[in-house]
């Protein structure tokens, strides 16, 4: 993990910093897998709070984390922040935990490339690969990983455009 590379946002007036990170979870075949992770900071590196969650499980898609709804962001609805600051948008799907459903997030592909190195995404790409035809792909295009992320981002403007009317 990258813990040098982050992103300015402002919450409530108060710069911070938009982290990320890895979880190690299991797939429903016990591989191990990434799970994405986000959390803010505070400038000088005080851990501010999680806007994502883990529950030990793979979520099953790219590019995706269960987002932190259970009150964890002061007088600020955590998705609204996501969705507002382009950092993250809905996904399919939640979790049920108690009486607290957690949403899918998909990251934006630009803000992923901010808080990971290139190969830290390539690596995430790699690992995600659960149908394990990684060496199968790269024997017809040695660079398919990043022609993959720089297809997603393609798409992921194009759906921003759409959102704001370009």
């Amino acid at each position: 993990m990258s813990a040098d590379r982050y992103m300015k946002v402002t919450l409530n007036g108060e710069e911070l910093h938009l982290k990320g990170g890895f979880y190690e979870v299991s797939d429903y075949l016990g591989t191990t897998r990434r799970l994405l992770g986000l959390y803010l900071e505070t400038p000088d590196g005080e851990c501010y709070e999680d806007l994502s969650v883990s529950f030990g499980e793979f979520v099953g898609q790219f590019g995706c984390f269960f987002a932190n709804v259970n009150g964890c962001l002061p007088d600020t609805n955590v998705e609204t922040f996501l969705t507002e600051n382009l950092i993250a948008f809905p996904g399919e799907g939640f979790k049920q935990s108690t009486f607290v459903r957690y949403p899918v997030y998909r990251l934006s592909p630009h803000v992923r490339d901010q808080l990971f190195t290139e190969q830290e995404n390539e690596a995430y790409m790699r690992d995600f690969d659960f149908r394990d035809v990684a060496d199968e792909l790269a024997a017809k295009d040695p660079d398919w990983v990043k022609h993959a992320l720089e297809q997603e981002k393609a798409a992921f403007d194009e759906f921003v455009s759409q959102l704001k009317g370009i």
